[in-house]
């Protein structure tokens, strides 16, 4: 299996890494550059630069650079084809595997054969109760089978048994299938409707269960592995991606039953959160995916508590472009009960009459007592602190303006501002500090002038440097240039072996020197000029070492190649050759 070259070209292409990337982090535009937080090491201050011209990052601390794909890979820990699919997914394209699309590979075959057992089982004679409790709840065999719906029998091994003992102790272990006791393994389901969990590729990863008849607790989900993070998953994604290429919106649920029911109903794009709160994981997740989302949490007190705590999770990285809604249900009412009993089209009114984000927030300053002063000052103490959540400054700006209004107070005197970083903006030169030695700042700026103008790869301007072996990196990019002078720059830094090499090149990706052709010209010759100069003063050092006996035998063999390397070999290099051949130092 494999993904063809020229759809990674056009993936690249109809992407915008700006978007990409500030779906997940925020970003502010300084100079040419979009810079933020560098999420791949511990930053204080935005050292990390997105150039939307280049179509590529580059971190200025920890180094990390590449294009849209890479980012991704990165950030999510994914594989490659799994980044691919995931950028494809958010363009609304199809990725053409050239030999079929990849077999699926579980995270834990367990899980899977877990699922099959319990889904068979929902067939036997023993899963009565839990097929009557699904049709009481208006779902149909169809959509049972859907979801992969199962039953889990009320025996200690069931599973187990079926598994086999053959299966390693640390398999076990890992899958979230068993409780551990005095030596053995005893299912972790037991008279549970199961759900099963699926990633964002439709692996199973874990499962759900509703007790059948009475006991506790009512809902037992899988216990996290290294596979399952329920911080980080939702039920019901999976289904719906695989139903819709581009998500128009989302709802976001509490149950399993939720998710189900309104799928039941013809609301085929309803998720839930896994037993836990909305996390700022799920809204980054969520929002990778559509810009418009609506909360329709139950109707009781925890309900109301989990609306409020994703408002507190969703601040952190609102954009202007996410429309973000509540519906609110009455105190005995959650989704699935509400449009059971109503229908299809009363919940569509709801979704309907939901209100934004906006005003929620406002509605929770308003519950204060404005009329007085000590109820403006609890009002502007709840709500200074969640504005502060907000990094994206337009938005807080707006936010802090209209609670200022109704506390009649300046609410952004009260709230303490965040360290800004003020990047260096290049001009006609590489960002490189003044400890950055000048062979470096040579190698950024060469980098920096093939990138403005290609096509100085087809000069013979570099000759002198090829005597020199370890310039031959410089040459394989001048090559790529020569063949593709529309080369993107990840393209050249993923073949660019050394680190240390990317580094710089990406330096100078972001950069991005503003030279007319002849300028540059004239750059790189006085970049060739200090790397020569460089490379004699490390001759003579090596030399000075040798006459000294403190020479190593790396540094003697770098001293031969120096030499060797020569357009000319004089006579005294060939004595230093002589010298350095012999065992006598």
């Amino acid at each position: 299996m494999s993904i063809p070259s020229s759809f990674i070209d056009q993936l690249i292409d109809q992407s915008d890494i700006v978007e990409v990337v500030g779906r997940r982090l925020q970003l502010n535009k300084k100079g040419s550059n979009f810079w933020c937080l560098c999420p791949f090491h511990d930053d204080s201050n935005p050292s990390m630069a997105v150039n939307q011209d280049k179509q590529f990052f580059y971190c200025f601390v920890c180094q990390e650079s590449g294009n849209a794909i890479h980012f991704l890979r990165q950030y999510e820990n994914l594989d490659f084809v799994d980044a691919i699919e995931t950028l494809a997914s958010s363009l609304g394209l199809e990725v053409p595997y050239e030999n079929g699309k990849q077999d699926k590979i579980k995270p834990s075959g367990l899980v899977e054969q877990a699922v099959m057992f319990y889904q068979k089982n929902l067939k036997s004679k023993a899963a009565e109760k839990a097929v009557q409790y699904l049709k009481d709840r208006n779902i149909s065999g169809e959509t049972a089978q859907k979801f992969h719906l199962g039953f889990a029998e009320d025996k200690w091994d069931a599973l187990a048994n079926h598994l086999g003992k053959d299966i390693p102790v640390n398999e076990l272990e890992a899958s979230g299938l068993f409780s551990h006791k005095d030596n053995k393994f005893y299912d972790r389901f037991r008279g549970r409707i199961i759900f099963p969990i699926r990633n964002i590729k439709g692996e199973f990863i874990a499962m759900g269960g509703r007790i059948i008849d009475q006991g506790e607790p009512k809902y037992l989900n899988s216990p996290e592995t290294t596979f399952f993070n329920k911080s980080n998953e939702l039920f019901g994604l999976f289904e719906v991606k695989e139903a819709e290429k581009k998500i128009s919106s989302l709802i976001v649920v509490e149950g399993y039953m939720d998710v189900i029911g309104l799928y039941q109903h013809g609301i085929k794009n309803a998720v839930a959160t896994l037993g836990t709160a909305v996390t700022p994981s799920h809204v980054a997740k969520i929002m990778r995916y559509t810009n418009k989302i609506f909360f329709a949490f139950d109707g009781d007190l925890a309900g109301g508590k989990a609306a409020w705590k994703a408002v507190e999770n969703t601040f952190p990285i609102i954009r202007e472009d996410v429309n973000i809604h509540f519906v609110f249900f009455d105190e005995s009412h959650d989704p699935d009960s509400y449009i059971n009993e109503f229908g299809l089209q009363a919940f569509q009114k709801l979704l309907d009459a939901s209100i934004s984000l906006s005003e929620y927030f406002l509605s929770k300053v308003k519950d204060f007592n404005l009329e007085n002063l000590e109820g403006r000052s609890q009002a502007a103490a709840f709500a200074i602190p969640v504005i502060q959540k907000i990094n994206n400054a337009v938005i807080k700006e707006i936010y802090a303006n209209e609670v200022s209004q109704l506390c009649g107070m300046d609410v952004k005197s009260m709230h303490v501002p965040k360290q800004t970083f003020k990047p260096n903006q290049a001009s006609n030169q590489a960002p490189a500090t003044p400890s950055t030695p000048v062979r470096v700042k040579a190698l950024i700026n060469i980098f920096s002038a093939l990138l403005k103008h290609p096509a100085i790869a087809q000069k013979n301007i570099f000759e002198g440097l090829r005597a020199h072996a370890k310039f031959n990196f410089l040459f394989d990019v001048i090559s790529l240039y020569k063949q593709t002078p529309d080369i993107k720059p990840s393209r050249v830094l993923e073949a660019l072996e050394s680190l240390q090499i990317q580094g710089y090149f990406s330096q100078a990706v972001i950069a991005e020197l503003d030279l007319s052709e002849e300028n540059a010209l004239k750059l790189i010759e006085d970049c060739i000029n200090v790397l020569l100069k460089n490379q004699k003063e490390r001759e003579q050092i090596l030399k000075d070492k040798y006459n000294v006996r403190s020479i190593t035998s790396a540094e003697r063999r770098d001293l031969q190649q120096i030499i060797l390397k020569k357009e000319e070999i004089s006579d005294d290099d060939r004595d230093w050759l002589q010298k350095l051949s012999s065992n006598q130092d």
